[in-house]
């Protein structure tokens, strides 16, 4: 039977290429959907027997005084997988509609099977979505699991690594939706698990033909992440987490997440192996990193020009002049506010300590912006 949804999207599709009114009838003769509203949840006998007997029917004007609800006109049954699902209704002198009548049928059925592969296409992308989901949180795959596997046909023995993808925003998101996976042209094999992960992020479960080198790995990432850039509006940041067996995949989706928190718009994909430092800032409570912010940078939080400063004086790595050429300033002006930053914050930027520590503020410091944003 159709969805009343699906009659209403029909009738609007299909009035556009005939002025003839139009209805869509359910298969026990109630009319769903018309370009006449009045029309609307009346019975309408000539489709309740066109459906019963699955064939055409021709409502002259004759009818329209034994049959309940109708116009002359024509009813047409729409068949999916062979059986009866509705009848289309075409309402006009059957002489004039007739010539036409078998094309709008085609075309409607082609409209509800289109319909039914987008339906099946989502159920099975949640089901997979609620499988990815349940295996990944829990220590080890349970039995459960382990037969859901099998329903989804999914190999649970080979060696993945866990890739999240994540979009800065997750209104951009909204511009994927009428996009699938399957029209990537990206090397991923059939074993490989492509899913949504909530509003702004996706997560692929590569499996281990895929993770044996890095070079072949980061030019796919990159080609998934060039190829997302034109449906997204928004930065695309990437954590790969280490490949390991099945019952482990919660280490690597860990170890992804450590990597994606790690990413900035200078290193956009980041292999959870590579991170060093990151590893022990995102160790510390947030609440720790707020305080140390602040108690360092206090004395300088009112001037936006000496916090300016200090980012990009870090992000071009201490060089003060690819520092001031950023900034377009003078690089006496960059040692005047070097200066300056010292005399507020009591530290010397020559001693590695007071530098480092410098540093951290201001990485922290950056985080609390984020989080406020």
């Amino acid at each position: 039977m159709l969805r009343t949804s699906l009659a209403k999207k029909i009738i609007r599709e299909v009035k556009n290429f005939i002025e003839e009114d139009l209805i869509i009838v359910d298969t026990s003769g109630i009319i769903v959907a018309s370009t006449d509203p009045d029309r609307l949840s009346n019975f309408h006998e000539g489709a309740y027997l066109a459906a019963a007997e699955k064939q055409m029917r021709v409502i002259s004007k004759q009818d329209e005084t034994t049959l309940s609800g109708v116009k002359a006109g024509i009813t047409l049954p729409l068949f999916h997988q062979q059986k009866v699902v509705g009848v289309i209704g075409i309402t006009g002198t059957p002489e004039k509609v007739l010539p036409y009548g078998e094309l709008i049928k085609k075309m409607t059925e082609l409209l509800i099977q289109e319909s039914h592969y987008q339906d099946q296409f989502e159920w099975e992308a949640r089901s997979m979505e609620t499988f990815v989901f349940d295996w990944l949180l829990e220590d080890g795959p349970s039995t459960s699991i382990k037969k859901r596997a099998e329903v989804l046909g999914i190999n649970m023995e080979v060696n993945r690594q866990v890739i999240l993808i994540e979009f800065q925003t997750s209104e951009a998101f909204m511009k994927t939706k009428r996009w699938h996976f399957s029209e990537m042209d990206v090397d991923l094999k059939k074993e490989d698990i492509f899913v949504q992960w909530g509003q702004n992020r996706l997560i692929l479960l590569l499996a281990s033909h895929n993770t044996l080198n890095r070079e072949p790995l980061l030019k796919m990432l990159k080609n998934i992440q060039s190829q997302l850039q034109s449906y997204i509006a928004a930065p695309i940041f990437m954590g790969i987490g280490k490949a390991c067996n099945y019952s482990s995949l919660k280490d690597s989706y860990l170890e992804a997440e450590r990597a994606l928190n790690a990413c900035s718009m200078d290193v956009p994909i980041i292999f959870e192996e590579d991170l060093r430092l990151e590893m022990i800032l995102q160790a510390i409570p947030f609440e720790v990193k707020k305080e140390f912010a602040q108690r360092l940078l206090s004395p300088i939080i009112s001037e936006k020009d000496l916090l300016e400063t200090i980012q990009v004086y870090f992000t071009f790595h201490l060089s003060l002049k690819e520092t001031a050429k950023a900034m377009h300033i003078h690089v006496n002006t960059l040692h005047y506010r070097l200066r300056k930053v010292e005399m507020l914050t009591g530290l010397e930027l020559k001693k590695p300590h007071d530098l480092t520590t410098l540093y951290l503020a201001a990485c922290f410091w950056m985080i609390l912006q984020k989080s406020t944003s």
